[in-house]
């Protein structure tokens, strides 16, 4: 049988993403392998997943919710994801193992190197405690270990992140200090909310930027009394992407501060787990690819 990769998940074949771009790619470079979605039931996936690992045709692909740590377990690396991203977006075959990897932290941390020297940073600011944040902290952790990164949850709580865990510290935050922002949260999707026959778009930031009452009018001074206060922000990142421009990186703008939204992170975390499965081709050529 023709080797080929899957993306795995409760019901991929319904509008997911991968196979076209996974299909676009092999096409383009004249491989002759696929990827297709693979929709398995909650109810079916420890019996499907080691029947799929058993069989070497299957060279890996991607991974879809709400699978993404369920899936750890069994992979051949899993100490090394539950010490990390705890999290599994992409499958890469080594011979008789399959080993898991997050996608979602590497492409995040190239993308920030590419825009700015992180090593002459002074500290990062992570929004956001899901899994988005682990696979970012996990990375930079594993890229840049001495950097102090700060993680805060919607209730403001500062952490740090230790042995695939966030830990609570008590820590005053200094705002003299060059800094990276990172949002992780879905503070700032746009959302459409039914209020008896009227629709209310959402304004919104992570509750670190704003005041208790939580009024539209608070987030939006909240978010640009508190970018105010700092010293020196060089960058700031969304992970988000609808909108293209968040109330977070409209005050960015507003102050001048070099920002992005999170459509460039979908993309090469996409052309990053390709690569991963079909390592003979180069990053640059797989992402123009993608791109065109």
């Amino acid at each position: 049988m023709e080797n080929y990769t899957l993306i795995v998940g409760e019901n991929p074949s319904k509008g997911a993403r991968s196979p076209i771009l996974w299909n676009k790619t092999y096409s383009e470079l004249n491989i002759n392998q696929k990827m297709y979605p693979k929709d398995i039931a909650k109810n079916d996936f420890d019996f499907e997943i080691p029947k799929l690992f058993s069989d070497k045709a299957f060279v890996g692909g991607a991974v879809a919710v709400p699978y993404k740590e369920k899936i750890i377990k069994f992979t051949s690396n899993k100490e090394q994801i539950l010490q990390g991203p705890k999290a599994v977006n992409c499958l890469v075959r080594d011979k008789d193992r399959l080993l898991g990897y997050n996608t979602d932290g590497i492409a995040t941390i190239k993308i920030l190197e590419k825009q700015l020297n992180l090593g002459k940073v002074d500290q990062i600011l992570v929004l956001g405690t899901g899994g988005m944040a682990k696979a970012v902290v996990s990375e930079l952790y594993v890229k840049y270990p001495s950097m102090p990164v700060f993680v805060f949850d919607r209730k403001k709580n500062c952490m740090v992140f230790k042995g695939g865990k966030f830990q609570n510290i008590s820590h005053k935050l200094d705002k003299s200090l060059n800094t990276v922002i990172i949002n992780c949260s879905s503070a700032g999707f746009y959302n459409d909310i039914s209020i008896g026959k009227i629709n209310k778009n959402v304004i919104e930031t992570h509750s670190f930027f704003i005041n208790q009452d939580g009024s539209n009018l608070n987030y939006v001074n909240g978010c640009f009394e508190t970018l105010h206060s700092f010293n020196k922000v060089s960058y700031i990142m969304d992970v988000i992407y609808q909108p293209s421009k968040t109330l977070l990186l409209l005050a960015a703008e507003y102050f001048g501060i070099p920002n992005q939204n999170g459509l460039e992170i979908n993309l090469l975390q996409a052309a990053i787990g390709f690569q991963k499965v079909n390592p003979e081709n180069s990053l640059e050529h797989i992402i123009k690819i993608m791109e065109s």
